[in-house]
């Protein structure tokens, strides 16, 4: 049994290890992808990036450009979020997912007045509240100036935190 996983193992960092190319590219879009309002409820990136960072360290790959590729996904996606959330503003209430769900503005809301620019950074470990917040930041009108740091902060921060472990600790 145990053979029969180390082999599987094996097979799995070969594959990985063949196509390593491909990783930054992916773990960009998976950061895009969560950071998108509406679409980031379909794609649990979250689990995907603490896989992606051990089979890569596995595979021999660098973490910096991985790390910085799903950082740039997110905080591209958070800004078109912010910007939905700014053309939209009122209209969102009325749009679906909100339409069927209006916790969920309310709730981001509610999180993005307390917090503010922190709570851009905060919400990015709030697993719904990640993409809202931009949203509704946008929908309020907080300054760009304000956003993008607070957005490029916490996208740094969260591709860290769910990349880091597997290449830290070697899991694989």
């Amino acid at each position: 049994m145990l053979a029969t996983i180390d082999s599987f193992k094996q097979a799995v960092i070969s594959v990985v290890s063949e196509h390593i190319a491909l990783a930054e590219p992916l773990v960009f879009v998976l950061g895009f992808a969560e950071s998108i309002v509406f679409v980031s409820l379909l794609v649990p990136s979250t689990i995907l990036f603490l896989a992606i960072g051990g089979l890569h360290y596995s595979a021999g790959g660098d973490f910096v450009p991985l790390w910085l590729a799903g950082a740039a996904g997110a905080f591209l996606g958070d800004i078109l979020s912010y910007s939905v959330g700014r053309y939209f503003k009122a209209e969102l209430a009325n749009t679906w997912p909100l339409s069927r769900k209006p916790e969920w503005f309310v709730l981001a809301r509610s999180f993005f007045h307390k917090w503010g620019a922190l709570g851009i950074i905060l919400s990015k470990f709030l697993g719904m509240m990640r993409p809202f917040v931009p949203l509704v930041a946008g929908a309020a009108q907080m300054p760009w100036t304000t956003f993008l740091p607070a957005s490029a902060v916490s996208a740094l921060l969260w591709a860290a935190a769910f990349l880091g472990p597997g290449h830290g600790l070697a899991l694989f």
